[in-house]
This record gives C-alpha cells, structure tokens and sequence, in this order.
C-alpha cells in the first residue's frame, strides 16, 4: 500500500506540474485566440464545437468503456487478454469513427445550415469550421486507447509532455494567424487538424514501443465486444443526458441569445477549464489505483482512495474558486483585451459547476470499476437529463441567459445522491464514511474559506493592487482552514512531519 501511495503523490506532483504550464500556456492563448478571432468569430468556433458536442453521446461512452476495460485488464489479465482487450478496443473505436462521420454530415451539417443563430457572411466559414472539427474528432478517437494505455501503465510523465508540447503547438497556431490576412477562422480551423494529428501519430508510436500489449491487427473479440457495447450502451444513456446539459445547452444559448453569448461561456469555460485541469490532476493519478484495486478485490484501500480523492478534490477546487469569484472582474479585464458580455458572471457561477462535476468523480470511477452501471445510468440519466427542458422552458418565458448555471449546479452536486445510492446497492462502499470523511469537511470549508477574503473586499475597492495581494491571502486563509478543518490527524501529522524534515535539511545544508 505504501509503495501504491508513493506512485499516486509521485504520479500527481508530475501532473500538476504538468498543468501549471498547460494552464498558463493555455489562458495566454486563449487571450490572443480571441483577439485574433473577435468575438464574433470566437463565438462561432464554440457553437460548431457543440455540434461535434453531441457526437459524444457515442464517443464518450464508448470511450469510457474502453479505458476502463484497459485499465481492469491491466489490473487482472495476462497479456493475452490484454492484447485481445486492446485490438477490440481500437476497432470499435474505428467503427464508432465512421459513425459519428455520418451522424454529423447529415443532423449537424442540416442544424448548422437551417438553425443556427450565425452572423451574416461567416457561414461558409461556420462550414468548414464544421468540417475541420469533424476530422479532428475522428483523429481523436483513434487515440483514445493508445492514451488510455499510458494512463493505465501510469506513465504520467510521458503523459504530461505531451499535453505541454500540444498547448505550445496551439498556442503556436494563434500566432500564426495573427500573422495570416484572410480568414483567420478557416486557417486557425485547418491548423488544429494538424496538430490533433500529429500528436495521434506520436501517442501510437510511444505506445507502440513501450506496451507490449499495444500491437494492432483486425480483431475483434466478439464476447469481450458484447461486453464492451453493454456497458457503453448503458454509459451511452448517461453521456446523452451530459451532452444535452452541455453541448445542447450552448445551442439553446446560440438560438435565444447569438454568438456573442457563446463566446462568452467560451471565456468562461476556458479559464474554468485551465483550473478544472490542474484539480483534475488528483483525478488522473487516483482512478487507475482505483480501478485495479477493485479489480484486485482490495477493497478497503479502494474505498479509502475514493473518499481521499473527492475530499482532496474539493479543497483543491476551493483555493482556486474563492479568489477567482471575487476578482472575476479584474481577472477577466487583465486576460483579455476586450471581455464578451456576461462574461464576469458566467466564470463565477462555472467555477461553482465544476465543484460539483469534479467532487463527483471518484464516485463514479468506482461504480464503473464495479461494472454494474444499468440501474444507476437510468436514475443518474433522467434527473440530468431534466437540465435541457427547464433551460428551454426558461429561455422561452424570458429567463436570463445566465439561468443555466444555477440549474446545473444543483443537479450535479445532487447527482451523487444517486451513485451514493448505487454503491451501496451494488458495493460495500459505506455511504456514512462519505457523509463523515467527505461531506462534512468540504461544506466546512465551503464556508470558512470566504470569510476572511469576503470581508477584505467589501472595505477595499477593486484594483490590481487588491487582486494580487487579496488571491495570496484567499490561498492562505484557504490552505490553513483546510488544514485546521479539513485534514484528518493522520494527515496533519505527516504534513508536519514533511514540512521539518525540509526544514531540518535546509537548516543544515
């Protein structure tokens, strides 16, 4: 267990170092994309990019499956199991390719052209855009195992960069076009296709020649197959529900509001996203233990990460969420040269929907590690997929374009009422454990976190002085409530025990 525990810090503190350049790299060239483009331009490439969107009512859950798959394998199998799981998952990966193609040539290619809400002039551009994203789909999709396959052998350096060298390769795109005098939309469209591809090509080789069980041929394992459709065809309910809450939901946005609108959420989201990703990390490192732990029967140890890793999750979420929604003013003035309408809003209620998605996802790590996923897929799918109607049924009696947010909060942090639920039908997962080690701690700091900072604004205006000087103490005041608060002994203990061995060593180096 030690030796385990050893491998999710080591494999975590790459990730994060990982993110912290990705982040950055990535909010600058979100910056310049959107000077580059303008909004409206911006704004169409967030709505085209929600028609591909509802593509992964099909590719994410299938996608799913086969990491999972890998993954449990890896924990289990021999290598010729293993090598019978990888050549399976790739051809249904290939097969999904073809039909998501023809899916978004027919209902995307007609939605684009007859219903969406875009600016004269650009819908030749809004076209190819399409076409190009369809393209880096079907590139991705292919990748899907080979990546999986280096998550699964928890090669997170490799791992790690190679999403540096994909946010530099984009961020290198954003300049390029800057530089460019006709359509910047088109060039930056085709551009991305280069990139998805070449990085395809370098996750195939590296796995190629590092896995044993990565060796291609046109196989396919019909009773592992049935398997794999089974549980993705379950998944697959889920990921509709999840698509319309989100790519569906940016459409509704396009059709009552316009693309300005859509740009927005893409600011938002892109500053969300850079901080999701750095909190994801606990994510990434954990689900593998997760999943060959339970696949090992080793379930006390399974549980105990679980509950660590959506405790850890939440505070992670928390030094980030107090001082991003105090600031999201000067935040957003300081990124950007020109800040789309509702901009300042929409990141401060997006910070709040990602705690709830990513406070979520251990739990739902361990009920696909178990496999019996047909009960809660229909429960977990029909109450999120309740966030579609009300936002249209909003939007239509006049509700703010902000509306989408509250409602997507509440249901997703509700949501793990149900896989609760689901675990304690399909598991032995204690349920009490979550309510003692997960639940109370994080509303604890929920709250405690913002009292300091909250009260520093009110008595001082917002400034550039104010944001640096209140985010330094919104992390201060939020790492030491955690550890006052949020920590379990055990935990202080070893912090205090790191935090004098680094001192002693300084001291007498």
């Amino acid at each position: 267990m030690e030796e385990r525990n050893k491998r999710i810090v080591k494999n975590t503190m790459v990730l994060y170092i990982r993110t912290f350049i990705t982040m950055i790299v990535g909010l600058y060239t979100g910056r310049v994309m959107l000077e580059a483009l303008g909004i409206d331009n911006y704004g169409i490439q967030n709505a085209v990019g929600s028609i591909v969107g509802f593509s992964s009512i099909i590719t994410a859950a299938m996608t799913q499956a086969g990491s999972r798959f890998i993954t449990y394998s890896l924990g289990k199998d021999g290598l010729t199991r293993q090598r019978e799981v990888f050549a399976t998952v790739v051809n249904a990966q290939i097969i999904i390719a073809f039909i998501c193609a023809l899916v978004l040539e027919t209902i995307g290619l007609w939605w684009l052209n007859t219903e969406a809400n875009i600016p004269n002039g650009r819908m030749y551009a809004a076209n190819w855009v399409l076409q190009t994203s369809i393209i880096s789909l079907l590139i991705s999709l292919v990748t899907v195992p080979y990546r999986s396959c280096i998550v699964a052998h928890e090669y997170m350096s490799i791992y790690a960069w190679t999403s540096i060298v994909d946010v530099i390769l984009k961020l290198a795109i954003v300049f390029a076009i800057m530089q460019y005098g006709g359509d910047r939309l088109i060039l930056y469209s085709n551009l991305g296709v280069l990139v998805s591809l070449t990085m395809t090509i370098f996750y195939c080789w590296y796995s190629r020649h590092n896995f044993q069980e990565v060796r291609y041929r046109a196989y396919i394992h019909k009773p592992l197959l049935k398997e794999i459709t089974q549980f993705s065809g379950w998944n697959m309910l889920n990921t509709s529900s999840w698509v319309m809450c989100t790519s569906g939901v940016n459409m509704l946005v396009n059709t009552f509001f316009g693309v300005a609108y859509n740009a927005a959420r893409g600011v938002a989201g892109t500053v969300n996203g850079a901080i999701q990703g750095f909190v994801g990390n606990l994510t990434t490192a954990f689900v593998p233990q997760i999943t060959k732990s339970y696949a090992a029967k080793d379930f006390n140890y399974c549980y105990t990460l679980v509950n660590r890793g959506i405790r850890y999750t939440w505070f992670l979420m928390y030094i980030f969420i107090v001082p991003v929604c105090i600031e999201a003013d000067t935040l957003l003035h300081l990124w950007l040269v020109k800040v789309p309408p509702m901009a300042v809003i929409f990141l401060r209620f997006t910070m709040f929907e990602s705690l709830a998605l990513s406070t979520g996802q251990s739990l739902l790590t361990l009920i696909q590690a178990d496999g019996k996923v047909k009960v809660y897929t229909i429960f977990a799918a029909l109450y999120a997929g309740l966030i579609f109607p009300l936002v249209w049924i909003a939007f239509t009696l006049g509700a703010p374009v902000w509306t989408t947010y509250p409602l997507f909060i509440f249901i997703f942090l509700t949501i793990n009422i149900i896989r609760l639920w689901a675990l304690t039908r399909n598991t032995t997962y204690d349920w009490h454990t979550y309510i003692r080690d997960v639940l109370k701690p994080g509303v604890t700091i929920s709250v405690l976190s913002f009292v300091i900072p909250l009260t520093i604004s009110f008595y001082w205006e917002p400034s550039i002085l104010r944001f640096f000087v209140l985010s330094f103490i919104s992390a201060v005041n939020t790492a030491s409530v955690i550890y006052v608060f949020g920590l379990r002994p055990n935990e202080r203990h070893i912090i205090r025990e790191k935090v004098s061995e680094y001192l002693s060593k300084l001291y007498n180096g």
